[in-house]
């Protein structure tokens, strides 16, 4: 009789948990901030590192590439083969569900992606949502140009919004994820008045 109820009990607990659980996000959505992961429908569908970097510029540069300009971005002078990229774009465009156009490698359809909305918080000067995106660097073990372009390029776009900002907040959290950067945390020391707490942090990472 005991385990029986017990058993039920747990049906009752699992059966709770699934409804409370929430449902993957539909779609696929590219993730290149501080590490690299492709997602569809909540779920992660494996890629090579240099897929990932070729679509996080594609995702990136919404006009697209020709064949040429995406060998240089990812390749530079470098003599590969464009059949190599090519054969990667075709790999990519299964994994996509065909969201890449073919004479001009662009996306379409519903392929989202932290750091392009990234890069819209920083433009239309939400610095709050552009912080809670920004978990590292773009792709920081990759050496592709295009990729070292845009890295630069949200970093800096980035951190001077930061260092324009007068609320400490914004640089406590830049802070926190660039411990190494003297000047956010002098600039964090110069809007936290005396008695905040959050100035023995910002101190200790100085």
């Amino acid at each position: 009789m005991v385990m029986t109820s017990l058993r039920a009990l747990v049906t009752a607990v699992e059966t709770m948990l699934r409804a409370e659980a929430p449902a993957p996000a539909p779609g696929v959505r590219l993730e290149c901030l501080g590490a690299a992961r492709l997602l569809r429908d909540g779920r992660p569908v494996p890629l090579p590192p240099r897929q990932l970097e070729i679509l996080a510029l594609l995702a990136l540069e919404p006009d697209g590439y020709t064949p040429e300009q995406l060998h240089a971005a990812v390749y530079g002078d470098r003599g590969v083969s464009l059949n190599t990229l090519k054969a990667d774009v075709s790999h990519l465009r299964r994994a996509t569900r065909g969201e890449i156009t073919n004479r001009r490698y662009m996306l379409t359809g519903l392929v989202s992606c932290d750091a392009v909305d990234l890069l819209a918080a920083i433009e239309g000067g939400d610095l709050t949502s552009a912080l809670w995106l920004y978990r590292g660097p773009l792709l920081p073990g990759s050496d592709l140009p295009g990729v070292e372009q845009w890295r630069a390029h949200l970093d800096v776009g980035i951190r001077n919004a930061v260092l324009n900002s007068d609320r400490p907040e914004h640089a406590v959290a830049f802070g926190q994820r660039c411990p190494g950067d003297i000047a956010i945390h002098e600039h964090d020391l110069r809007l936290l008045p005396r008695d905040d707490v959050r100035r023995a942090v910002v101190t200790a990472r100085l």
